[in-house]
């Protein structure tokens, strides 16, 4: 009978194992990973291992480096073709089977030694989280083997540093392969996820797209005087009509600016055609000088409506009645006129005024359905309660009735017990009620989920989808009007981790915290951005579930800063949002237009987009029909395959081939233009029936699922 433990329970070693270390903080030989090295006089002890976290077995501190070693049996003909080694790893390693390197995580290129520091920081969830890679079976050898790993600190006065591993047979695939709906490669969401990462001195977007610096803080404004302000936040654009169709190409740029007193820039800008850039043409300041209005406070996230205005939301609320109109002056919606950069809501008297029977609250964001019937809204303080106003006359929002959320069993550590809920009314018409919404809704007995940043409608299925900023998590639910339904958790929770398809394989990332601004595109893929965290954007599928995640990484931003306010063009080849507050250490970079950028310090509004869609041509940009001149046969194939490039424009050209557990097999960059590249997979096909291939130049990317004959 053939021994088959292995292959059945797969587990080699587990976590908590035991191994044996070198913690004396000193170079060790170059044999110190070999299996004959003679490590009986180390320490051993239980994983985990190290100082400053949880740990079982605590080793000397402080460390630039320690050195991990065990022994263990394997019978080769249980082994599964690729094992899987999970690694927690605070900071970076170097992972050695039977003296050979096969794994380097979060490491620089190049010699190590023990003064080597980690390439990032890990901290927070990522700490905690394994890491998984894949080594093939042909680096074991049948009986003993060692495995030996060099774990490096971020730097000798870290107050941390620990290390644990498990190894396994791999498990069947888990991890989604490419996303083959984006064969055509023409949509804004269709990108290869970037390798998760903390901060760095640049924006870090896909390879697939390019950005483009609009305007920063600090920028003369071309109208009126003055400079654009800083902090800049929810980022909105209002489509201009050209034959009563709204353009893609022309429009107004609303940022809002959350600072004290606040204010909102109002950009007209327009896309050239010859230039594939963006062109501001005007930019001034929004007038909120009328003292019906006194100012306006710390504008932070707003909305675009269905009939072409701006909401900018007023995050902060104070008891003060200034100009003596019966209102407190601060926490309100106001709505303005991006046609005039002024306020288009008016008080009873036909003066300027504030949107006054919303509510007085904390708020962050304001979304309206297609209809112009009903707004949603959230709290990010005070009660972080949702709130709905239905509109007394549709696309006017200054008069309707005003709801809150209240979930019929409640929440329990941030999940809800049930899927129902009830709408609960709010008084909002008289100035009392109205100045005092937030003690209202509590003594109703709305539901609070902890800082409320973002309310938005899925365009697909109507469903209302919020953030908890405070628990890290992105809910959903049906409005039935006086009730709903299907109320859960969509994506998030700041321990759970995603596997990531990257260029660099497959990589496991923790979802984090601090989840702010919300977007939808009209495919129904949700944009969710970050503060807090790493500060990402991430891209979440409609269909994605918890229990089978369909998860991206879009960027990570520059040091020091947060992703706000991502709005889109109505074709949705264009989106824009901004970073706020960068750090003044972070880097130069060079944008679409080729030209060197620089905002050290200053908040900035930046368009993204497709490489083919930004950008000249001189600057390495192609149209997207050069799709059907990169040709890849025969497929299916028992191993051979032509790529036929008939394009002189593809300039540094790679081809990266995944197996079906999303691990790299294949990957090579050719010179070659006006070329047939002969690919030799026969090996990579005799451990999986299909490949996914992705070709990728300059300005563009094609992904191929490759058969097996």
């Amino acid at each position: 009978m053939t021994n088959s433990v292995i292959q059945a329970q797969t587990t080699i070693f587990d976590k908590g194992s035991s191994w044996s270390y070198d913690d004396k903080g000193v170079e060790l030989a170059e044999q110190w990973k070999n299996p004959g090295f003679d490590v009986s006089a180390w320490k051993s002890g239980n994983g985990p291992l190290g100082y400053g976290d949880p740990v079982t077995t605590t080793i000397t501190k402080p460390l630039n480096a320690a050195y991990f070693t065990k022994d263990f049996t394997v019978n080769l003909a249980d082994l599964t073709e690729t094992v899987e080694l999970g690694v927690m790893r605070d900071d970076g390693i170097l992972v050695f089977l039977n003296g050979v390197e096969v794994v380097r995580d979060n490491m620089p290129a190049g010699a190590i030694t023990y003064a080597t520091l980690s390439s990032t920081t890990i901290d927070g969830a990522n700490e905690s989280v394994y890491n998984v890679f894949s080594i093939p079976k042909a680096n074991f050898v049948q009986g003993t083997n060692r495995i030996s790993i060099e774990l490096h600190n971020r730097g000798a006065g870290s107050s941390d540093l620990r290390m644990d591993a498990y190894l396994k047979n791999a498990a069947p695939p888990v991890v989604i392969p490419p996303d083959t709906s984006c064969n055509d490669g023409n949509h804004i969401s269709c990108f290869t996820s970037i390798v998760p990462t903390a901060q760095t001195s640049k924006l870090i977007i896909p390879t697939q797209h390019k950005f483009q610096l609009i305007l920063k803080e600090g920028d003369p404004y071309t109208e009126g005087g003055g400079f654009v302000g800083g902090q800049n936040d929810f980022t909105g654009y209002v489509a201009k009509k050209v034959s009563g169709t709204p353009s893609s190409t022309d429009g107004y740029l609303s940022v809002n600016h959350e600072t004290n007193p606040g204010g909102v820039t109002m950009a007209e800008i327009n896309f050239n055609a010859a230039t594939k850039l963006w062109q501001l043409t005007k930019s001034r300041a929004v007038d909120f000088s009328s003292a019906s209005l006194v100012q306006t406070i710390r504008n932070c996230s707003g909305g675009v409506t269905p009939w072409g205005t701006i909401v900018t939301a007023e995050e902060s609320v104070t008891g003060n009645d200034t100009n003596g109109d019966g209102y407190k002056d601060y926490g309100w919606l106001v709505e303005i006129d991006p046609a005039t950069a002024e306020v288009s809501s008016k008080n009873a008297n036909g003066t300027k005024g504030k949107l006054w029977q919303m509510g007085i609250m904390n708020h962050e964001n304001v979304v309206v359905n297609d209809a112009g019937t009903l707004a949603y809204y959230g709290e990010d303080g005070g009660t972080h309660m949702v709130y709905k106003y239905a509109m007394d006359t549709p696309n006017d929002l200054s008069s309707g009735n005003l709801y809150v959320l209240k979930l019929d069993q409640g929440l329990v550590n941030g999940d809800p017990v049930g899927t129902t809920a009830t709408w609960i009314q709010v008084p909002n018409k008289t100035q009392a009620d109205q100045n005092n919404t937030t003690s209202l809704a509590e003594s109703l007995g709305g539901t609070k989920f902890n800082g409320i940043e973002d309310v938005e409608i899925s365009p697909l299925d109507g469903k209302v989808y919020f953030t908890a900023k405070g628990l890290d998590k992105v809910y959903r639910l049906k409005d039935n009007g006086t009730t709903a339904s299907e109320v859960e958790v969509f994506v998030g929770g700041g321990s759970t981790v995603y596997n990531l398809y990257t260029a660099d394989g497959v990589k496991s990332e923790a979802w984090g915290d601090g989840n702010d601004n919300l977007t939808f595109d009209e495919l129904g893929n949700l944009w969710v951005l970050q503060d807090g965290g790493k500060n990402y954007i991430w891209v979440i599928a409609p269909d994605h579930t918890q229990a089978n995640p369909k998860v991206k990484l879009f960027a990570s931003m520059p040091a020091g800063s947060e992703p706000t306010g991502l709005t889109f063009t109505p074709d949705h080849k264009f989106g824009f949002f901004s970073i706020q507050h960068p750090s003044s250490s972070i880097a130069t970079d060079v944008d679409a237009t080729g030209n060197t950028i620089d905002y050290k310090g200053k908040s900035a509004t930046i368009v993204i987009a497709l490489k083919q869609n930004l950008g000249s041509a001189s600057l390495g940009t192609i149209d997207h029909t050069i799709q059907n001149d990169v040709i890849v046969s025969p497929n299916p194939t028992s191993g051979i395959v032509n790529v036929n490039v008939n394009s002189d424009n593809l300039k540094n050209l790679n081809v990266t081939a995944y197996n079906m557990l999303g691990q790299i097999v294949y990957k090579k960059a050719f010179a070659e233009t006006n070329a047939v590249l002969e690919l030799d997979f026969t090996t990579q096909f005799q451990f999986s029936n299909m490949l996914i291939l992705n070709i990728e130049a300059d300005g563009f990317q094609k992904t191929v699922k490759l058969l097996k004959k």
